[in-house]
């Protein structure tokens, strides 16, 4: 028998293969939407415990890619080569992490650079990774163009105060905005941040 948080999920006549927890990027916490969790390859549905853990059983020994379909407010996910040898064989137990879109309810109080990223026919450009230099805050654009990146964990050293606003400073200068694309070439753009406040960015490729 196996236990998770205080619950069974296993038994002498049922085997526990996989044990999948989602959290989410922005709190740390688990993700509390019920949402779509796949084998790929593998036409099985997991059962999802009240701990909140996807719990799938008697899988064939193999590698599996395990898909996390978002829904409306996370980028769908994907983890490869998930080795069964790998695994705790009475806790298999695998933390996903997802990644807020920009329609996720964030708090007023956060830190955030929402934008649209455009072509020069002024076209949504998807599929862009957006990054802060220096800091851990990177994300993505959506179908649309759009973007959304949250600033968290911020160090004292990180705020400073200019002209009664408080001012994200990355080594003492502005944030600078790194954007990659396969089919454009990489842009960079520097960004003033204040915390506690969203500022908005319109991009466009030239």
């Amino acid at each position: 028998m196996s236990l998770i948080n205080g619950i069974l999920i296993g038994s002498s006549t049922r085997k526990l293969c996989l044990a999948i927890k989602l959290l989410d990027d922005y709190t740390s916490s688990e993700v509390v939407n019920n949402l779509d969790v796949l084998i790929k390859d593998h036409n099985v549905k997991p059962i999802r415990n009240p701990s909140g853990y996807y719990l799938f059983f008697d899988l064939p020994d193999d590698n599996y890619t395990v898909q996390v379909k978002g829904g409306e407010y996370y980028f769908d996910e994907e983890k490869k080569t998930v080795r069964r040898d790998d695994l705790n064989e009475l806790n298999p137990v695998i933390d996903i992490i997802l990644k807020p879109v920009p329609s996720y309810n964030f708090p007023s109080t956060a830190t955030l650079i929402r934008g649209h990223l455009k072509d020069s026919g002024g076209g949504g450009i998807s599929g862009a990774v957006l990054r802060i230099k220096g800091l851990d805050a990177k994300t993505r654009t959506n179908d649309k163009g759009e973007f959304v990146i949250y600033l968290k964990g911020l160090k004292k050293n990180d705020v400073v105060t200019v002209d009664g606003k408080m001012v994200v400073k990355i080594k003492g200068k502005n944030p600078v905005f790194e954007i990659k694309h396969p089919d454009h070439k990489n842009l960079t753009r520097t960004v003033e941040v204040v915390e506690g406040i969203t500022t908005s960015l319109s991009i466009t490729y030239p």
